[in-house]
């Protein structure tokens, strides 16, 4: 009977402990700022999820939404890249470093490159 006690205890910890598991450590929705120092500030807004196989994403989600060319993740370092193009036709060049990954609100911290000029931009999860 104490088996059976403990065993339906660890299961229901274990079960408690897989659901406040995020997944992929890029699932989600992402939001920041991105601009040139003293300048006007740019939202930011990207959306990432994996399909087991890739990172998939989107930047702005609405009317001036754009997709994902490229993403990658660097598991030893924990370098986000990814790679788009604007509305406007010109190249995203997006790369950081995700940081706090055991926590919720994790972020991002990198250079979002936009028409070959660089800006600094951290992303935070919601």
């Amino acid at each position: 009977m104490k088996f059976m006690s403990c065993s339906a205890a660890l299961l229901i910890l274990l079960s408690l402990a897989a659901s406040a598991q995020e997944g992929y450590p890029l699932d989600g929705t992402w939001r920041g700022e991105w601009g040139q120092p003293g300048g006007e500030m740019t939202m930011a807004v990207v959306v990432m999820n994996w399909d087991g196989e890739a990172i998939n994403g989107r930047i702005n989600p609405g009317r001036n939404m754009t997709f994902f060319e490229e993403a990658s993740l660097d598991p030893d370092t924990w370098t986000v890249r990814f790679t788009s193009t604007s509305k406007a036709g010109e190249p995203i060049v997006f790369e950081g470093v995700l940081e706090n990954i055991g926590s919720y609100n994790r972020t991002i911290s990198g250079t979002w490159t936009i028409a070959g000029v660089d800006n600094a931009l951290t992303l935070t999860r919601e």
